[in-house]
């Protein structure tokens, strides 16, 4: 059967989701791929997109290609190797993380955050919010409001740490009754990355570097400055007071446990393969993390479809990243055979 053609919407709203299953999809047809790069054109030249899209099948990429421009202020075109910024994307890396704590035998996934964070302030939240519920958003953990937007540019500049947030955030009450509903946000991963770092003895930089992106292969994906000026690097852009501003005016200045790293497409495709591969969690365990644990979200990964249209199956099939054109970023998708 041909690769279906309905998953190339998921490249317009990026929705975020990494997928595996035992059985492989089929290569994508020529024809499919032909659409593929027709569609990311049209949003190129619509200025709705620039990025890289990378498909690959059995580990093999089979489409690379790259769209528009490094820095909208400037002439130079994105190359597919160029680094972009992952944004939530890299809240994979804080799932694997603490997975590799569980799978350790340090914690379960119905750990209660006060048992690792013992000096946590509010002690309903310590008391009551497990792992599980952190990582698929149904703690009532919340938000980090502070560290977004051009107005919150100074209390921003003194957010450097998960401990620094925790201080800020951690005497408030679960929004809602942990497990009772699901409600994205970042706060939940912050914790969930000081959770790594006690549990660890590292900081939470130092133990990604050492047990998810070397394991994975992953050489040139990392924690940068916003503001870096390394000339592979793509520049997002931002709208503030009516002008176009890099974005690092409105974000975290560097990536954290809630995301924000950086990366090539290539090196996404090395993470799902050292998933795949077994190399960063035991299979059964990236299976279940797979796998719907409430509504969309598997545990850290998007476990479904993207939406109306877009079949919810699991699959293997192809893998794609991409970013957006004001605000580079990279997603891990796929392109599922029909059944």
């Amino acid at each position: 059967m041909p690769v279906a053609s309905t998953p190339l919407r998921c490249l317009g709203p990026l929705a975020l989701s990494l997928t595996c299953a035992t059985a492989a999809a089929q290569a994508p047809a020529a024809t499919d791929l032909a659409r593929l790069d027709g569609f990311a054109l049209g949003l190129e030249a619509a200025g709705r997109f620039s990025g890289v899209v990378l498909v690959a099948h059995d580990g093999q990429v089979v489409f690379e290609k790259a769209y528009g421009l490094r820095d909208e202020t400037g002439e130079a075109p994105l190359r597919t190797d160029d680094r972009l910024n992952l944004a939530s994307a890299g809240k994979m890396f804080t799932s694997v993380a603490i997975l590799q704590q569980v799978a350790a035998g340090r914690i379960t996934l119905d750990s209660h955050v006060g048992e690792v964070l013992e000096d946590y302030p509010d002690r309903a939240f310590a008391d009551t919010v497990t792992v599980r519920q952190l990582l698929t958003h149904t703690a009532g953990a919340g938000d980090v409001d502070e560290l977004f937007g051009a107005a919150h540019a100074a209390e921003r500049a003194r957010l450097r740490s998960a401990a620094d947030i925790i201080a800020l955030h951690g005497r408030r009450a679960p929004q809602f009754a942990p497990g009772t509903q699901q409600k994205y946000g970042n706060y939940g991963y912050v914790v969930l990355g000081r959770m790594v770092e006690v549990l660890s003895g590292q900081d939470f930089e130092s133990y990604v570097r050492a047990h998810v992106l070397a394991p994975a292969g992953m050489t040139r994906t990392g924690f940068v400055d916003c503001d870096d000026p390394a000339p592979d690097l793509a520049a997002g852009y931002a709208e503030v007071e009516g002008r176009r501003v890099r974005n690092c005016a409105t974000l975290p200045a560097r990536g954290f446990a809630a995301g924000g790293q950086v990366a090539p497409a290539s090196d996404l495709l090395r993470f799902v393969q050292a998933l795949v591969d077994g190399r960063l969690l035991p299979l059964p365990l990236f299976r279940q993390a797979t796998t719907p644990q409430h509504e969309f979200m598997g545990l850290g990964f998007f476990a479904t479809g993207y939406g109306p249209g877009v079949p919810d199956a699991i699959s293997a099939g192809a893998t794609a990243a991409a970013p957006t054109a004001s605000a580079p970023t990279c997603a891990a998708t796929r392109i599922p055979a029909k059944p």
